[in-house]
């Protein structure tokens, strides 16, 4: 696979993933073992990995973290504000605090 278009499918997987996490911290999920069973329950696919497990979790929150505060220091560079990002995972108003999440 072309090493270009891989990094962008690793972004778009790092994004989702992270808003599914983070939804699952804002009801109050917040242990990474849990997490890890949750996502697997839902059938959301791991990166190159057949299941979700703590250390995945954690690496995905780290990374997010470390890309979000990368992109924090390029719009601070650019003057350029920031835009709202949907992913394919959510929409406006879709969350995983509904009744379904709690499996």
């Amino acid at each position: 696979m072309d090493r270009r278009l891989e990094r962008e499918l690793y972004a778009i997987f790092l994004a989702a993933a992270g808003a599914l996490i983070d939804q699952l911290v804002e009801v109050g999920i917040d242990d990474p073992g849990e997490i890890a069973r949750r996502l697997n329950r839902r059938g959301f696919p791991c990166w190159s990995r057949p299941r979700w497990s703590m250390g995945s979790v954690a690496t995905i929150t780290r990374r997010r973290r470390m890309a979000e505060a990368h992109d924090d220091v390029a719009q601070a560079s650019t003057g350029r504000r920031e835009i709202s990002r949907e992913t394919a995972c959510t929409s406006a108003g879709a969350g995983l605090g509904s009744n379904s999440a709690s499996m």
